[in-house]
């Protein structure tokens, strides 16, 4: 009788054995993949990787091949995010680029890209509840950036107008707010310090835009608000740059990418000085889109990097 009375606790611990085990090897098998895609490694080297990550924190293998996958979902999360507040400013720019018939051909193609592209970025957030573990404030703050991209993409017109430009630039500020937030939340969920440098990093995409964005409309009736946020804009982009310069989280790679971006962004400082010329407003419009193509890079190396994946 005892011994029939052991055997479903028995079959209970066995079938529990099972189910950790295909458990781990799905987060082993998910965190190979992950090593495969940001730094080329092959299925064997990743695996020694993690073993030895797992020895020397003294963690099962399946516990850290899963944290090594939600911190690149955090991460791929906070870069999404953050150009989302960069597109917010971006559009802007664009659709004063039209009305002044600063590179307005390309200035279209780019809105239409762009456009597009804020559209990927919201179905690749809205799909992180299923990538990592997302709490009722997170998905709160998920929710109103989808409702404020919405209405500011609403907000653009075919034929922009002064006065439909400060109507999008409105909705654009309150994009702007809900994308901040977003972004904070997400920092604060993950809970690993390294993806400070992703967020600094893609934060500098949108003070570019928004920079470039705010010397073009600085020339428009009403435009002098505008002005005002150029030395803003100006201070908080030198300070990031210099912080990021200095973090520790640089590998050769980063810090060449830094140095390019650096000349790029004084491109764009003679461009703004410049801006109430049409070489001027030129010259600013594709330092901009320049800076913007070296910090994408650039927020693509923070989040690869195995010191922000093994955070």
């Amino acid at each position: 009788a005892r011994a029939r009375g052991r055997r479903p606790r028995h079959a209970a611990a066995a079938l529990a054995d099972v189910r950790g085990r295909l458990d781990d090897r799905k987060w082993l098998d998910r965190a190979k993949g992950v090593l495969a895609q940001t730094r080329g490694m092959g299925e064997a080297e990743a695996f020694v990787l993690l073993r030895k990550l797992a020895m020397h924190s003294n963690q099962r293998l399946g516990d850290v091949s899963r944290a090594l996958t939600e911190a690149a979902a955090w991460a791929e999360a906070l870069n999404r995010a953050g150009q989302l507040r960069m597109l917010s400013q971006r559009l802007v720019k664009l659709a004063v680029q039209r009305l002044l018939d600063v590179d307005a051909a390309r200035a279209r193609h780019l809105e239409t890209e762009a456009l597009r592209r804020g559209h990927t970025l919201l179905e690749g957030l809205a799909d992180l509840p299923r990538r990592a573990p997302v709490g009722a404030s997170l998905a709160d703050e998920l929710a109103r950036v989808q409702a404020a991209w919405r209405v500011f993409e609403g907000s653009l017109v075919p034929r922009p107008t002064p006065a439909s430009l400060q109507l999008a630039d409105a909705r654009a500020s309150d994009l702007l707010d809900a994308a901040e937030a977003l972004v904070a939340a997400l920092e604060a969920a993950s809970n690993r310090r390294p993806l400070r440098a992703v967020n600094l990093c893609g934060r500098q995409r949108m003070l570019a835009q928004r920079l470039a964005k705010a010397a073009l409309l600085a020339d428009l009736p009403g435009g002098a608000h505008h002005a005002a946020e150029l030395p803003v804009a100006l201070d908080a982009f030198e300070a990031a740059l210099r912080e990021l310069e200095d973090t520790p989280l640089s590998t050769g790679e980063i810090r060449e990418s830094l140095a390019a971006a650096r000349n790029e962004w004084s491109r764009l400082l003679a461009g703004a000085r410049s801006a109430g010329t049409a070489d001027g407003r030129l010259a600013l419009s594709r330092a901009s889109e320049s800076l913007l193509d070296a910090f994408d890079e650039l927020t693509s190396l923070y989040e690869r990097s195995l010191q922000v994946l093994m955070s």
